[in-house]
């Protein structure tokens, strides 16, 4: 039996002969990329060099495929510069610069997925089905859980609902966990989109979510009204017509998360109005008005019952 020292050895060389086999396959791969590159520069001749020039190149080209073959990679590298040197082309190629899409840009796309969304009917027992892949991050009944991480969506209008999902496909928002699941490829096209937001819409929303400290109780429902309620309305109740979402209930971590992340620069859809207003919001502001509209309550019509599960997912 081979002792464990000969094992051992045997490992590392297999190791090494694995590296040598990439490495040399890695090399070979670059000296086709350069054959190819002084092929066609000798059939086209961009740079309009002199006959000698493409003679001369071409006798290098042979020999480097001859040492190439030989075995002796780097001698072959060498003839090969010379001929790119002769043919006054570069040795590498510029790597295309990719410009990202402007902010106007990602808006406009985001637009026509929303104008695409918006007008149609919902079917509610797809957007069930959609939803069901949904609810294992914002659970079964829309209300995410305690700590905030995620918002409660339950009850968030259709026309809301759309929109934040159509800025996550494009990127005009960032949300990284969200944008596998929004995405087409995810979910679906436009219909998909309209059904998932008219389901969520129905779902009963939930009062006793997470609120702060309830210090500052005051001064938050001065700010509300003076700042917030002329967009979001008396009750947190949104508008609508113009995108804006429901708050009342909503959890209140998540608010102070999203809230500062509008303020920084890092929720990038957010309204523009709105990111005027709040920039001199300190953190006892943005506490006080976030706990007040924590606690601001939805139609008596639209909150759940206590301990309400929903049936659409009970076995």
């Amino acid at each position: 039996m081979p002792s464990p020292f000969v094992n051992r050895r045997r490992v590392v060389v297999a190791y090494v002969v694995a590296a040598l086999l990439v490495t040399s396959s890695a090399a070979f791969a670059d000296f086709e990329d350069d054959l190819a590159r002084i092929d066609a520069a000798l059939k086209k001749n961009p740079s309009r060099v002199l006959r000698q020039a493409l003679e001369s190149c071409a006798g290098r080209r042979a020999f480097a495929i001859n040492l190439y073959d030989r075995e002796y990679p780097v001698r072959a590298k060498r003839q090969l510069k010379v001929c790119f040197d002769l043919l006054q082309i570069p040795e590498t190629v510029p790597t295309p610069r990719v410009t990202a899409p402007s902010q106007e840009e990602l808006q406009e796309k985001a637009r026509f997925e929303i104008e695409q969304a918006l007008p149609l009917t919902p079917d509610v027992a797809h957007g069930l089905e959609v939803y069901r892949q949904c609810a294992a991050c914002h659970m079964p009944e829309g209300w995410s859980l305690p700590h905030g991480g995620m918002p409660q969506i339950a009850g968030q209008h259709r026309s809301v609902i759309i929109k934040q999902l159509a800025d996550i496909r494009v990127g005009n928002r960032n949300n990284a966990l969200m944008a596998p699941y929004a995405a087409a490829e995810s979910i679906g096209g436009a219909q998909a989109i309209a059904d998932v937001a008219g389901y969520i819409e129905s779902l009963e929303i939930n009062v006793g979510l997470g609120k702060g400290s309830g210090n500052g109780l005051e001064l938050g429902e001065r700010l509300y009204r003076e700042g917030c309620a002329r967009c979001h309305g008396e009750t947190g109740e949104g508008r609508i017509e113009d995108f804006t979402p429901r708050i009342h209930a909503q959890n209140y971590n998540y608010l102070v998360r999203q809230f500062k992340w509008m303020r920084d620069g890092d929720r990038r859809n957010a309204h523009a109005e709105m990111l005027a207003q709040i920039q001199g919001f300190g953190d006892r502001e943005i506490h006080a008005v976030l706990d007040y509209v924590s606690r601001l309550e939805p139609p008596a019509e639209i909150q759940a019952p206590p301990d309400w599960k929903n049936p659409d997912f009970v076995d």
